[in-house]
């Protein structure tokens, strides 16, 4: 009688402690260290705006003062594109770990072109992620955009980047690449990584 006293006991004490317990080992969110991280606003024209192209095509990338979102000038980008070409800027030491973060900011000058463009983040490991914008709008527009969002490139990634399909922090470049041929010109300004 006494075991049985013993193992109803036993088993009262595991159901009442079983969430409990589950609940203690489960995995912690993880949280970012900051909530925003301003990666550029332009200001500064010290930063390299680096370019690159294909030989039948030719990009440009300027500091402007010519259209700003805030302050007094932004990037300006202007592709003459027969294959292809993009511009990049470096992410500044200490601002390239996104733990925690979620979504990727930035303001784009459009001319409703109707071009495409790809927003690159490439990672410590070189490895490249993508998403597309289309200039489809006129003006100043915000994008918000899920860090999730942007897509694992299946049409390149450097022959000695690290392939695990999963962003390796820190972050080192922003880039933005021609996705339609043609020739058009984009301003862009205030890049920032969010918590929300």
């Amino acid at each position: 009688m006494l075991r049985f006293f013993s193992a109803i006991l036993t088993l009262t004490l595991l159901l009442a402690c079983g969430p409990e317990t589950k609940k203690a080992v489960s995995k912690e969110e993880t949280k970012p260290a900051v909530e925003t991280i301003l990666i550029s606003d332009f200001e500064n024209n010290s930063k390299e705006l680096i370019t690159y192209a294909g030989p039948q095509s030719k990009v440009t990338a300027v500091y402007s003062t010519e259209k700003a979102k805030s302050g007094k000038q932004s990037a300006k980008v202007t592709h003459q594109t027969k294959d292809w070409a993009g511009a990049l800027i470096t992410v500044d030491e200490g601002k390239g770990d996104w733990t925690g973060m979620k979504t990727f900011r930035m303001w784009v000058f459009g001319s409703n072109s109707k071009a495409s463009f790809n927003i690159d983040l490439e990672d410590a490991k070189k490895e490249q992620f993508r998403y597309t914008i289309t200039d489809d709008f006129e003006g100043w527009k915000e994008f918000v955009i899920p860090l999730s969002d942007f897509k694992w490139r299946t049409d390149w990634q450097a022959s000695d980047a690290v392939l695990n399909k999963k962003y390796d922090y820190p972050m080192m470049t922003v880039q933005f690449c021609t996705a339609t041929l043609g020739n058009f010109t984009l301003y862009f300004d205030d890049i920032v990584i969010d918590s929300k």
